[in-house]
């Protein structure tokens, strides 16, 4: 299956700076035969991203089938009808791959997104992921966002560190000082493992340095630069993030 939403999100990305709203909807409706719906979506703030989304999406929902009525369709014999959801997926990705080819140049990459989609692996390890994580993390990742994702799971992990600290101590302390503050060796606020042994205190400290190192190293940049990862990065960064959170159940505040 063809993930429409992913394609849309892409192609508006891709076009928002190099189109107008005027192009897109004298493209859309040469190659299409009906209006466009609204599909609203969060994570995008470009009216022209926003309309090809649009555009994208309402094509994902139309009935492309002829020869059969409605209610024809309820008395289709199971391989008649297979054959009759494969030729309407082939059309609808026809369609969409015209609607690309009329808003891009000839030697865009962007024509080229219908295949790159089909080749994605599809990231089905989320029953692994922390409950906490795949709240902010898992639509961002699935829509392509993949940095947006990794960015929130690791501000929901400084979050949920800030509030213990906040709690224990009244400090309000962010990154990687409050995970040196809430994770250290002598006086931890919150304690991985049995601080009377060597290897519990190495536990200890090895955790409060990746906790740290995943707020400089990881959110900081997500957050302050404009930066792309790819789709591999982002699932590393994202099982990470979960190793981190399930960690903190594992606790003693």
């Amino acid at each position: 299956m063809i993930n429409f939403r992913l394609i849309g999100i892409k192609l508006g990305e891709g076009l928002k700076y190099s189109t107008s709203i005027n192009e897109i909807n004298r493209m859309a409706t040469a190659v299409f035969d009906f209006g466009v719906s609204s599909h609203p979506h969060e994570s995008i703030t470009s009216a022209r991203s926003q309309l090809i989304y649009n555009w994208v999406m309402t094509l994902d929902e139309q009935p492309i089938s002829v020869g059969y009525d409605e209610e024809a369709w309820e008395y289709l014999e199971p391989e008649v009808l297979k054959r009759k959801e494969k030729e309407d997926e082939g059309r609808r990705l026809q369609l969409l791959q015209d609607f690309i080819d009329a808003l891009t140049p000839e030697d865009s990459p962007l024509r080229n997104l219908i295949k790159e989609t089909a080749r994605l692996p599809e990231f089905d390890s989320w029953s692994m992921i922390h409950e906490s994580i795949i709240r902010v993390s898992k639509e961002k990742f699935e829509n392509g966002y993949y940095a947006d994702a990794v960015e929130s799971a690791f501000k929901e992990i400084n979050k949920r560190v800030k509030e213990i600290v906040r709690k224990k101590t009244g400090e309000e302390l962010d990154g990687a000082s409050l995970m040196y503050k809430a994770f250290s060796e002598r006086n931890p606020i919150v304690v991985l493992d049995d601080l009377s042994s060597e290897t519990g205190r190495n536990i200890q400290k090895g955790y409060m340095q990746i906790f740290a190192g995943a707020m400089t190293g990881i959110r900081n940049p997500k957050a302050h630069e404009n930066i792309t990862i790819s789709r591999e990065r982002a699932t590393h960064f994202i099982f990470l993030a979960s190793l981190l959170m399930s960690k903190l159940d594992e606790a003693t505040c």
